[in-house]
């Protein structure tokens, strides 16, 4: 009895990829404006809330670059998780989270 042939490798739907990319893209310069926004309190102010505000865009900053899926391909990661648009959602949420706190920080 022959043995069937390998089935193809999934390939990701590149319009979520284009999605996701596009998000954490957006995601990235918010959190760039605010890091500016931030620096220039702490330089003005030297409080530790605004030290503390300055780590944790710093961290954020980490988090949205790692999850950009053309860092996971240059880091030799070929496949796009299973869940599809879920896998968007949380950036979506996470870029009018940070449009909301950018907004408030502009106008304070």
């Amino acid at each position: 009895m022959p043995i069937p042939p390998p089935l193809p490798l999934h390939q990701p739907d590149m319009w979520l990829v284009n999605l996701k990319a596009v998000t954490t893209l957006g995601n990235i310069i918010l959190l760039l404006c605010l890091l500016v926004i931030y620096a220039r309190n702490y330089e003005q102010i030297k409080s530790k809330f605004a030290l503390g505000l300055i780590a944790f865009v710093i961290l954020l900053l980490v988090q949205t670059f790692t999850s950009n899926p053309f860092v996971h391909v240059m880091w030799g990661f070929r496949h796009i998780n299973a869940l599809g648009l879920f896998t968007i959602v949380p950036d979506l949420f996470e870029f009018v989270a940070l449009g909301i706190l950018l907004y408030i920080s502009l106008k304070s």
